[in-house]
This record gives structure tokens, sequence and C-alpha cells, in this order.
């Protein structure tokens, strides 16, 4: 199951990436177009690979910065009980963040036209704008990151609840009480709550008979919609009605099954 688990982390990872490429490459055409049609609209001519290569730059330079963005958004959430304090260090960073992003731009875009692109006649213009986009691509890292933290949760739910359990924490009148699963012999359910009996009495626990049957494993089978019970405490089975059953228990009670649990009941007790 982690297996799995990993192998799902790193294919979200990777849709994630080609998603950055792919939102960075629309807004490069999208700007690509936009700058066509102002040339056309002051008659000039339009250069069609030119301006694309150079938004294509523009954007991309930008995109690297979601890992450090995405980082930021881990560390510092901005959440309701911390926005105070780490909205601030985000709108700070950014400028920084723009800076570095334009200094590559230039850098490149020298390599292709020497000369050509100033940092400080570029921050002069657009340094306010870079800080904007960088808020922009800041709210996709946050947007990431809390889906990154809700498939975690999920995740960590999904190998406790394959997990086989050798333990069930109750509450008792004493406090806390670790209940060994060998111990119980069969669960019922109580409204919200279900019953464990086992050798040593009786205990509430506040649980589903559903998330209790994954839990426990094979060991313990599901014989009505309200019960569990562990197999091999079952001693002996008799007919009921139709498709339902009697199941004695090694302490000498007795409970009933559901008829939709019939046949599975059917196949383990002719094994």
């Amino acid at each position: 199951m982690r297996i799995l688990i990993a192998n799902s982390s790193q294919l979200r990872q990777t849709q994630l990436l080609f998603a950055i490429a792919a939102v960075a490459t629309a807004l490069a055409i999208l700007t690509t177009a936009q700058a066509g049609f102002a040339l056309a609209h002051e008659g000039q001519e339009i250069p069609w690979a030119g301006l694309l290569k150079a938004r294509l730059v523009d954007w991309y330079s930008c995109a690297l910065f979601i890992p450090l963005l995405f980082w930021l958004a881990q560390r510092y959430p901005v959440d309701r009980q911390q926005w105070t304090r780490t909205l601030p260090i985000h709108l700070l960073v950014s400028v920084p963040i723009a800076i570095l992003k334009e200094s590559i731009f230039v850098a490149v875009g020298n390599l292709f036209r020497p000369g050509v692109f100033s940092l400080a006649d570029i921050l002069a213009e657009d340094l306010s704008y870079e800080v904007i986009a960088i808020w922009g691509f800041a709210c996709l890292a946050h947007a990431l990151a809390f889906h990154e933290r809700f498939a975690s949760e999920k995740n960590r739910d999904a190998v406790a609840m394959t997990e086989v359990a050798d333990y069930i924490v109750v509450r008792s009148a004493n406090g806390v009480r670790l209940v060994r699963t060998e111990d119980i012999e069969w669960i019922d359910a109580q409204g919200n709550y279900a019953r464990l009996t086992t050798s040593q009495g009786r205990f509430m626990v506040r649980d589903t008979m559903a998330r209790l049957e994954k839990r426990l494993g094979s060991r313990f089978m599901r014989v009505h919609r309200r019960i569990i019970v562990r197999v091999d405490r079952v001693v002996r089975v008799e007919p009921r009605a139709h498709a339902e059953y009697w199941l004695y228990l090694a302490s000498g009670e007795r409970v009933g099954s559901g008829r939709s649990f019939g046949p599975a009941i059917r196949r383990l007790w002719r094994e």
C-alpha cells in the first residue's frame, strides 16, 4: 500500500509539473497575442516569432520559482490561525523574487540579442507588474500546497484503514485503555458507538462498523450490518431462517447473522 501511495504521489508531482508548464505556455501565447494586437493597432509589423520567444522566456522564468513559492506556502500557510503573520512574509518576499526573475529574463534575452536588455530599465517599467504576477503564482502555490496536504491526509487515512490493528483505544471510567484485538470476541453497533465484547469485559468505542471491519482484518468477519465476530471464536453455526444463521461463540454467547451475509458465512464455515 505504501508503495502504491508513493507512486501516486510521484504521479501527482509529475502531473503538477506538466500543469505548471502548460499554464506558463498558455500565458505566453496569450500575452504574445496581446502584444501582437497592440502592434497591429499601431500599424507596426508584428514579429510573432520574436514576441513568442520573449514571452516564453518571461513566463517560464516566472514558473521556475513555483517550487520556492510552494515551499513558502507549506512553511508559512495563510490560514485563519496565522494569516496575519504569514501573509506579510509572502508579500515581502515577492519583491526579491520578481527582481531575480527579471534578472534571469535579461540574462537569457541578452544571449540572443546582446546588449538589448537592461535590467534597470525593465525594473523601472515592469517591477510592479512582475510582483503582481508573482502574487498570482503564489496563489497557485498555495492551492497546490493545500491539495498536497489534503492528499497526504487521505493517504494517511488509507494506510491506517488497511493496516491490521493490534490494539483499539477505548475510553473508560478510569481513562484511556488499550484493548488487544486478540481479546475481542465480537462487536456490535450501539448507535454512534461500537461495543467490544472481550474476556475482560465490554468496552465502548466511538467508531463505525465499516472502519472497524477494515482495521481488524481477516481475523474478524462481518456477519450482520450491526455485528462483527472473531472467526476463530465461532464454535458452531446453525441455520435460523432463509440465509440467516445462529453463530455460537466460545464464551457461550449466540449472535444472529444478516441475510445478505449468508453466502459468505456458508463459504467460510463449509471449508
